[in-house]
């Protein structure tokens, strides 16, 4: 089967290529074709990504695409890793936020709106093409915000879409890990939308491991050190990305209070990575580009969300590293989204059954909502296909929460679907965490939104 990556130029383009190397144990694949518009960064990144790829697995070949039409022909699946308008269009939209007040994030904030106003259409137009070229092929979404670009693609009759998340598993891996089984073993249960869920049941066998997790602090401090007595008593385990709603007062607080957004340091350290591992590239100095790229992995894992956690929780800058420490450290980094594709991948091909959480449309699974509304969820997966697994009724506060942003959602998705301003205006004034239809209107004026 052959496989398309649209959005090559990522930088988690040499995870990706590792994750395919060792997944085709069980997924195999003929082909791989790579496309980015910006073709000079998949150029920079392509030696590490093959030298990475090596350690990890036997990787099938490698085809660099010109046109998406070329790298769409004759697929089985593709995973759309795409960032319209780039780093520097996402720190802008951020900025934008935090100056008028409110959450400065690229997907869970007001910015991720006017993301999905530049991913959306870029994301439907390839897989148009891929259609045409590739009836009935999978497509995977990586593409931000990754739960409504699904919900979109959906309404445009891309029932097979499926968006993914490794956040939505954190959880219930850690769960396992504690206590000492293989997470392919263990049953759990997740509920929400992208970026907007929690983990609720964890067992083996039939045996529940999260209730004595849930009392374990220094594992709550790892998962969620902003909402650690609180986890305990709720009897769940919320995603990583709530702190922006549990704690929306303090989330603005903090990045305010940072020098730079997110996106407008990342800027910085990828044009800065991508030059020096270009460099390399261009040179052979293939090893020379994987500790650069290992040191740039490293920095930007242990700043993750680091305003959220207390002091001595923050994370520590990268040692340098040797070549050894480098391929050390990048072995450890190939789960992730790009495991997450695989094991969908390898799911669907029937070669390893698997329960995933997943973005797809609910079909009566959780309660409360419609069955055309794209949740995160856990599901079967199969050669039959993705089936969301059903779930008795929700706590009254996530569902509240979840109906409440998945109105946002939808109202944002018509808009850009229908390409019509108002509405996102309307959409901005439905999002929970913009205080006034003021604020809605001024947004919709300084965000880089497109329509």
């Amino acid at each position: 089967m052959k496989l398309a990556i649209i959005g090559s130029g990522s930088t988690r383009l040499p995870l990706m290529l590792a994750s395919v190397a060792e997944a085709t144990r069980t997924c195999p694949l003929s082909e791989v074709a790579l496309f980015d518009v910006r073709p000079e960064r998949t150029a920079a990144l392509l030696p590490v990504a093959m030298a990475l790829a090596a350690e990890c697995g036997t990787l099938p070949p490698v085809r660099v695409a010109s046109t998406a039409d070329e790298a769409l022909d004759g697929i089985a699946a593709a995973i759309f890793t795409i960032r319209p308008g780039f780093e520097e269009t996402r720190a802008r939209d951020e900025r934008a936020c935090l100056d008028a007040g409110v959450l400065g994030q690229e997907t869970t904030g007001p910015a991720g709106l006017a993301f999905a106003t530049r991913s959306i259409p870029a994301v439907v137009a390839y897989c148009r093409i891929a259609e045409a070229r590739s009836p009935g092929f999978l497509p995977v979404i990586f593409t931000n915000p990754a739960g409504m670009v699904s919900q979109a693609l959906a309404d445009e009759g891309f029932q097979r879409a499926v968006g993914i998340c490794d956040s939505a598993t954190v959880a219930a891996k850690a769960v396992a890990r504690r206590a000492g089984v293989d997470f392919d073993d263990v049953e759990f249960q997740v509920h929400g939308l992208n970026h907007l869920s929690w983990t609720r049941g964890v067992s083996i066998h039939g045996r529940d491991l999260l209730a004595d997790a849930l009392h374990d602090v220094p594992l709550l401090q790892e998962l969620v050190p902003w909402w650690v007595p609180q986890t305990a008593a709720m009897g769940r385990i919320p995603n990583e990305y709530l702190y922006y709603w549990y704690r929306a007062a303090d989330a603005v607080a903090a990045l305010k209070a940072e020098r730079h957004t997110r996106g407008e340091a990342i800027v910085g350290t990828n044009r800065s990575m991508l030059d020096d591992v270009g460099r390399s590239s261009a040179g052979g100095r293939v090893a020379e580009g994987l500790v650069r790229y290992a040191t740039y992995l490293s920095g930007r894992n242990a700043s993750y969300m680091d305003y959220a956690r207390e002091g001595h929780l923050r994370g520590a800058a990268p040692d340098a590293m040797t070549t050894a420490d480098a391929l050390a450290f990048l072995r450890t980094q190939t789960g992730g989204y790009a495991e997450v594709a695989m094991e969908l991948l390898a799911g669907r091909t029937g070669a390893r059954p698997r329960r995933m959480a997943l973005n797809v449309p609910n079909r009566g699974a959780l309660p409360g909502l419609a069955d055309d509304d794209v949740v995160e969820v856990d599901c079967a997966v199969d050669a039959a296909g993705v089936r969301p697994n059903p779930r008795g009724a929700l706590p009254a506060e996530d569902l509240d929460l979840i109906t409440r942003v998945k109105a946002y959602e939808r109202l944002g998705v018509r808009a850009i679907r229908e390409r019509r301003r108002d509405l996102l205006v309307e959409a901005l004034v439905a999002h929970p965490l913009v205080d006034t239809r003021e604020t809605a209107t001024r947004l919709a004026g300084v965000l880089g939104i497109v329509v």
